[in-house]
């Protein structure tokens, strides 16, 4: 084991995480390093030293001119297999007018989804993407697939190479090789889906390869089979080492997956951005769309050439993905800390960035309320829009002192940045999840709030906990009004769900008659359709009508 190619040392046992430590951080500030625990590093040499590799070096590493010349024949009977293979693709892509370009001028309003929000960004800062239909992210794909066939040119100025594998896991494999290579990647999925990219979502996390995963959050098949929207998937992943971004309406959906490639260009760490499916991902509203020039001035150009000077290249040999033993394994996984560590701060650098392009600002933990609230909720997603709509309504109409604390980042979690947006006067709290784990002591937003308060030493505060919403189950103001009576209980419900009528383990909140929180004025239609009946397309349309000739939303 201490044999090494001249120039290397053997690795030592102690006092390899600073040095680890130190590595990690050089490398996220230039190009490679020239050195690391065992000596000079393989290929990860900066750019300079690149320039002056000699034949000498190369022939050693069996990377000379025949090695150059199987190379290059290799490649072109790749381009070869690519144009053969576009040529005789018959895959159909669903024609319809959300798949249309729509050019974007400064300042532009457009009538869009949330799947579309997410696709116009991820078109215009992505190399590549990889994609497998599955509902609701569907879209997503069809829409970045149709553009790039009408000849769309992006941030970088090329069209997006869009390949549909054979499923999600082949997909997020190709995804992880392209990332590899240096390309910038993108894939969408939600579901079943999810769960099939996860062993490569590892991957991609521990070798910090930039990337960004746009998901349609939807309920996972257990008892049966759900197409419909809740977190169960999103949450499946937070292990991954992946960031997590929670987007909770359709302009929300824009602006956060611009901040996502932003962030994930410059900390290296991959991005999983989701929002509801359904609800968010194809709920129809109007939005003022970033174009790509603003968007190319946010982009940083020089973590766009660090990750390509990282790349693997048979020309620029270097080791990447070793196995690792007892001795060292434990130490290089802690040594990923500082990315970790400071990446709040960077997601709300590249937020105020966004800000002052756009005019539009989300805190990553968002309250909204009474500033001396005494009970609260803490809530993520689509139903956060509910809660403090009806928190509002219940401070203007009876006076009550609460509030919502709305989550977007998840991962990784920020104890400070959640606490100074919580007021100090609250003294109840109620965490809402929008999934369910069996057998565990609380879901998972429940836990990291409770953590959170108990290492904050906020003994005071009694944290409740409620599931909502399990695929796609209404969520309504008149379900929020319970949560708070329940808050508000001598002694409340510590553990409950809302919205359904539990008469089997009697969790379930009674819930009281309908309530309008709208403002007056409002103007609400229901319409009536059978399936397959043209209803749906009919509303949307009426809906794009309305939105693009009219004030109104």
């Amino acid at each position: 084991r201490s044999t090494r190619t001249p120039g290397h040392l053997p690795y030592p046992s102690t006092g390899f995480l600073a040095q680890r430590q130190d590595l990690v951080s050089m490398g996220a500030q230039q190009s490679g390093g020239t050195t690391s625990p065992f000596g000079p590093y393989g290929g990860l040499l900066p750019v300079e030293e690149r320039m002056d590799e000699g034949p000498e070096r190369l022939a050693t590493l069996g990377a000379g001119e025949a090695a150059d010349m199987e190379y290059e024949q290799f490649i072109k009977a790749k381009m070869v297999q690519r144009k053969m293979f576009l040529a005789e693709n018959k895959t159909i892509v669903h024609q319809c007018h959300d798949t249309d370009i729509i050019k974007v001028g400064s300042g532009s309003t457009a009538c869009i989804d949330g799947n579309q929000a997410a696709a116009h960004v991820a078109y215009a800062l992505s190399d590549i993407a990889f994609i497998y239909p599955i509902t609701p992210s569907s879209p997503m794909g069809e829409m970045v697939d149709e553009w790039a066939a009408q000849g769309l040119i992006n941030c970088y100025g090329q069209k997006l190479s869009v390949t549909e594998m054979q499923s999600e896991a082949g997909a997020a494999g190709a995804l992880h090789g392209a990332l590899k290579t240096g390309a910038f990647g993108t894939t969408f999925t939600a579901s079943q889906g999810l769960l099939l990219m996860i062993p490569n979502m590892f991957k991609i996390s521990g070798e910090l390869l930039p990337c960004v995963m746009h998901v349609a959050a939807r309920a996972l098949a257990g008892q049966a089979l759900s197409i419909f929207g809740d977190h169960s998937d999103v949450m499946a992943c937070r292990s991954t080492g992946w960031a997590m971004l929670a987007s909770e309406s359709v302009e929300m959906t824009q602006h956060q997956a611009l901040i996502s490639h932003l962030v994930t260009l410059e900390a290296r760490v991959p991005v999983q951005h989701f929002f509801d499916g359904f609800r968010t991902s194809h709920e129809v509203n109007k939005v003022k769309l970033i174009n790509y020039d603003i968007m190319k001035e946010l982009v940083d150009w020089e973590a766009i050439k660090k990750h390509h000077e990282l790349a693997l290249n048979p020309k620029h040999p270097h080791m990447q993905g070793q196995s690792q033993g007892p001795d060292i394994f434990f130490q290089c996984v802690e040594a990923a800390n500082p990315f970790y560590d400071s990446l709040a701060d960077l997601f709300e650098k590249k937020a105020k960035l966004v800000e002052e392009k756009t005019g539009h600002s989300y805190a990553l933990y968002g309250y909204e309320g009474d500033p001396e609230a005494t009970h609260a909720i803490v809530v993520m997603g689509s139903g956060a829009v509910t809660c403090s709509e009806t928190a509002e309504y219940l401070i203007k109409e009876r006076g009550l002192k609460v509030g919502v604390l709305k989550v977007r980042l998840f991962r990784p979690w920020d104890r400070q940045r959640f606490l100074a947006a919580l007021p100090p006067t609250v003294k109840r709290l109620c965490i809402l999840d929008r999934t369910k784990e069996p057998g565990s002591a609380g879901e998972p937003l429940f836990t990291e709030v409770t953590a959170t308060m108990h290492f904050a030493a906020r003994h005071d505060v009694v944290c409740v906990g409620g599931r909502y919403g399990l695929g796609s189950k209404e969520f309504t103001p008149n379900m929020v009004v319970a949560i708070f009576e329940n808050l508000m209980q001598e002694t409340p419900k510590a553990r409950f769900t809302v919205g359904i009528n539990d008469d089997v383990t009697h969790l379930s909140l009674p819930v009281g008659d309908w309530l309008d929180v709208l403002p007056k004025g409002t103007t609400e239609c229901m319409f009536y359709g059978l399936g397959s009946d043209g209803t749906v397309g009919a509303n949307k349309s009426a809906v794009k009508l309305i939105a693009m000739n009219t004030d109104l939303y």
